[in-house]
């Protein structure tokens, strides 16, 4: 008899639910597990309260075993646990068009930056990059960012998100992960277990690659960020011996 999982993916949240709710079935499907997929508010698995973040209600409820495509970062692995990280994560600065505030992403001592609710892009991530900024907004939603750097209440957004349409998402791409983007779990929860046996198979069949790298085609389009994608796994050692062994999963350290 199949073990049943139930996973939960976020209604709103900076990476396209086509990807998040493709990839854990192909997992399920090779560990030979019955999972269904949720869609639900992503505050039902991490929010943020006066600039720290908790889990939601909802994973610790036990609704559901895991949240897919949840970044890694210290202050969620005191409550939580990760199955080995599917892919990278990147945080970028967003500025209105043409940058008329003269945002400087590497003096934002007199700046004023939001970020978005529940996401790994807060101030503790910022404080890890050395940078402290004059004042942190928390937003809501993508909508709520766009009226306070509209109205000149903001001068940045910080976010893991690498377009948005009408403004400028400034070039550099910054780490503050632990280990990347993977299936957040309760500490007793028994997925990685299993999860991460069969992530290592796809990944190491080279399956992993052709699925990560055709996502933009595969679904419609959508801008992935080149970084996303994990290296490809090495060269399995020639019969004359040269080559090298497959490589390990490596997420944004």
């Amino acid at each position: 008899m199949l073990s049943s999982y139930y996973f939960r993916v976020r209604r709103l949240g900076c990476f396209p639910l086509a990807v998040t709710e493709n990839q854990p079935t192909l997992l399920c499907e090779i560990a030979n597990k019955k999972c269904e997929i949720t869609v639900q508010p992503f505050e039902e698995c991490v929010r943020t309260v006066r600039d720290r973040i908790y889990p939601g209600i909802g994973i610790m409820g036990k609704w559901y075993d895991a949240c897919v495509g949840y970044v890694s970062i210290p202050e969620r692995l005191n409550s939580m646990a990760f199955t080995d990280a599917y892919a990278n994560a990147v945080a970028t600065f967003t500025v209105l068009k043409g940058n008329p505030r003269n945002f400087n992403p590497d003096d934002v001592s007199e700046s004023v930056i939001t970020t978005l609710n529940g996401l790994f892009t807060s101030s503790p991530c910022l404080k890890r990059l050395n940078k402290v900024p004059k004042r942190i907004i928390v937003s809501a939603d993508l909508d709520e960012v766009k009226d306070i750097l509209n109205n000149g209440s903001a001068d940045a957004l910080f976010s893991p998100r690498t377009l948005i349409p009408g403004y400028d998402v400034l070039p550099a791409r910054y780490d503050c992960t632990a280990s990347g983007i993977g299936m957040m779990v309760r500490k007793d929860n028994e997925l990685p277990g299993w999860w991460n046996p069969a992530f290592q198979s796809f990944y190491k069949s080279g399956n992993y690659t052709v699925w990560c790298k055709t996502i933009n085609q595969k679904y419609g389009g959508i801008r992935i960020d080149d970084s996303y994608c994990l290296p490809p796994p090495a060269v399995k050692p020639t019969a004359s011996g040269s080559g090298t062994q497959p490589g390990k999963i490596i997420g944004r350290r």
